[in-house]
């Protein structure tokens, strides 16, 4: 079986000295294998780069970049299979988690694990998710 790796562009997706995110760290945004679409985790960075303070706010840029990697491989949230979601301090925000994740998901729902750890690539994010798309590849672009 054949593996594509698809990295999408734009600011998002830039290291702040203007590289690719996905050169400068050596992986692919998602990876197409077969009918699977393979989403790295995404965290909850503005489009500028900036990091939002509020939990809310890391929440919805992490879904809305899921989102981006997803479409950019031909499939998109509606075709999530599995979704696993990293949180630090989980009881603190597990609640607002589950309400965003309602704005961006609807059944058949994906099976979903939540995992509490200790932190993330920067200080200071609460969030990074991850997900697994089946989409046959007649549906891809």
């Amino acid at each position: 079986m054949k593996r594509e790796g698809i990295n999408p562009v734009g600011s998002a997706f830039m290291a702040a000295d203007g590289t690719s995110i996905f050169d400068k760290f050596g992986y692919s945004a998602a990876v197409r294998a077969g009918d699977f679409v393979y989403a790295a985790g995404q965290i909850g960075l503005n489009p500028d780069g900036s990091q939002p303070e509020q939990d809310d706010m890391q929440m919805v840029n992490a879904f809305d970049r899921l989102k981006i990697v997803l479409e950019a491989a031909g499939s998109s949230l509606d075709e999530a299979v599995e979704l696993v979601s990293y949180h630090v301090h989980m009881q603190r925000h597990l609640q607002k988690f589950v309400e965003i994740k309602g704005r961006y998901l609807r059944a058949p729902f994906p099976a979903w694990t939540a995992l509490e750890v200790a932190g993330l690539a920067r200080p200071g994010l609460v969030i990074e998710i991850k997900a697994i798309a089946y989409s046959p590849r007649s549906n891809s672009h």
